[in-house]
């Protein structure tokens, strides 16, 4: 006798599909950079470890902070909350913040990278998504930077204009054509055009004439008003 299984689907809930996109764009962007950052420091003290003992256990308790930091973020992505860094400082201080845990971590031809971070003029205050979105897609530009440019200097430039507020990542690394990134860095450059364009904003990348990339994004500061 041949037995038929009926599997009832009783469907998803309502903002099930836009919840789990949430997640792992929060997943990638948020974690990944993080732990990037830390194993490019792991990198570091086994370089530093030889000749310089006291460095590398300073850099290792930095570490172990910005692990348990993590952790930290990973609860707060499943209670669907935003990025801790953010509730503690705002965001052009989350921003140096982070910026600093790369500068000095990644080995280049001419020297380690080094990132700076850079406001024109005075900032509004920002409306919830606009500065989680920022922020986000800043450590996602840093990461392809740290990871792919082969830069020894990256800023990173905001300021408000015209009712948006502006994100610029500038390095000197070698450069791209603007469709070169996505198969560097696919999931993430799709990640920040997403997270501009569910804001009514955008994001590109161009190359620099004078070498290396930009990454400009736009977002409407109205969003989520």
């Amino acid at each position: 006798m041949r037995r038929t299984f009926v599997v009832a689907d009783f469907g998803r809930p309502p903002g099930y599909e836009d919840r789990l996109k949430r997640v792992l764009h929060d997943l990638h962007d948020g974690l990944g950079p993080t732990l990037t950052a830390a194993v490019l420091g792991l990198r570091a003290a086994r370089e530093l470890i030889a000749r310089d003992r006291a460095g590398t256990e300073h850099l290792l308790a930095r570490l172990e902070d910005e692990l348990y930091g993590a952790i930290t973020d990973l609860r707060r992505i499943v209670a669907d909350a935003r990025p801790p860094a953010l509730d503690e400082a705002g965001l052009v201080p989350a921003v140096r913040r982070y910026a600093a845990t790369l500068t000095g971590r990644v080995p280049a031809e001419h020297g380690p990278l080094r990132v700076g971070v850079e406001v024109r003029g005075e900032l509004p205050p920002l409306p919830a998504e606009v500065e989680v979105t920022a922020y986000r897609i800043i450590r996602e530009a840093l990461v392809n930077v740290a990871r792919h440019s082969g830069a020894r200097e990256c800023t990173v430039h905001l300021w408000p204009r015209d009712g948006d507020l502006h994100v610029e990542i500038v390095d000197d690394g070698v450069g791209t054509d603007g469709e070169a990134l996505p198969a560097v860095g696919g999931t993430g450059l799709r990640s920040m055009r997403e997270r501009a364009g569910d804001l009514g904003g955008g994001c590109r990348v161009e190359p620099v004439s004078s070498g290396g990339t930009r990454i400009a994004a736009w977002l409407p500061l109205a969003a989520g008003k």
